[in-house]
C-alpha cells in the first residue's frame, strides 16, 4: 500500500512537472508527495458506517438507503466504545429541515437583482 502511494506521488510529480506546475506545486508545500512520515491510519481500532443515527443501537432500527452518510470512527482499543447509532424511524422526532435556524438577523438590506 505504502509503495502504491509512493509511486501515485511520483507520478503526479512527474505530471504536474511536464504540465510546468513545478512552481505551483512547490509553492502548495509539494501536495501530491507523501510524506516519509506517513502512516496508515487503520489501526484495526476504527470501525466504518453509515453515520447520522441518534439512537443506541439495541434501540434503533437499520438506516435506510437514503440516510445517513459513510463514516470512519474510532471504536477504542481494549475498552470498546459504542459510536454506532441507530435510527429512529419515527419513534422520536429528530429535527429535520427548518429545525436550526440558519438565517440569523438582515444586517445589511437585500440588494434586489
Amino acid at each position: 500500500m505504502r509503495k502504491a502511494a509512493i509511486a501515485f506521488g511520483l507520478a503526479m510529480s512527474f505530471a504536474a512537472t511536464a504540465v510546468g506546475a513545478d512552481d505551483d506545486h512547490h509553492r502548495a508545500g509539494f501536495p501530491l508527495e507523501v510524506s516519509r512520515r506517513a502512516r496508515p491510519s487503520d489501526t484495526g481500532r476504527y470501525t466504518g458506517y453509515t453515520v447520522g443515527g441518534g439512537a443506541p443501537l439495541r434501540k434503533g432500527d437499520a438506516p435506510l438507503p437514503h440516510e445517513g452518510t459513510w463514516g470512519w470512527d474510532y471504536a477504542g482499543g481494549l475498552f470498546q466504545r459504542r459510536v454506532v447509532l441507530g435510527w429512529w424511524h419515527g419513534q422520536r422526532y429528530q429535527g429535520g429541515s427548518g429545525m436550526y435556524r440558519t438565517d440569523g438577523p438582515r444586517l445589511l438590506p437585500q440588494v434586489e437583482k
